[in-house]
């Protein structure tokens, strides 16, 4: 059985490699696994961690083939247009925020003014009949 793995950048690590596919659950225990388990590269024994897999390497254990391969024209574009909608997402959710900012400091400016005409009107001498004393 065969398993493809794609890849962005030039090369992986046999660590990397682990981990992607849930053979191990941390970096740190990649020595240990390798150090149990039989590991070819292309057909030859590997037991190196940091190894880098370039597409077109073949990493065999388990009873699984991992072909390491790059990704494809399909797999870039798809990742280009989620990286677009995100961007969009997140300009709609920073002019979003741009709006209720000013719309806050627009309810503040009227907070204040309201509470500016309430001082002036206290301060002001009492007129009418009941002042006259």
């Amino acid at each position: 059985m065969a398993e493809r793995v794609a890849i962005k950048t030039a090369y992986i690590t046999l660590a990397q490699l682990l981990k992607m596919e849930n053979i191990i659950a941390s970096g740190g225990q990649a020595k240990a696994f390798l150090a149990e388990q039989s590991v070819l590269l292309n057909g030859e024994e590997e037991n190196r961690r940091g190894k880098k897999l370039y597409p077109g390497d073949q990493v065999d254990f388990q009873e699984t083939r991992y072909l390491i391969d790059n990704q494809s024209a399909e797999e870039e574009a798809e990742e280009a247009e989620k990286q677009a909608i995100l961007a969009r997402f997140a300009a709609s959710q920073k002019q979003a925020a741009h709006k209720e900012k000013k719309r806050q400091t627009a309810l503040a400016r009227q907070q204040r003014a309201s509470n500016k005409a309430v001082q002036r009107s206290s301060k002001q001498k009492p007129s009418g009949p009941g002042s006259w004393n």
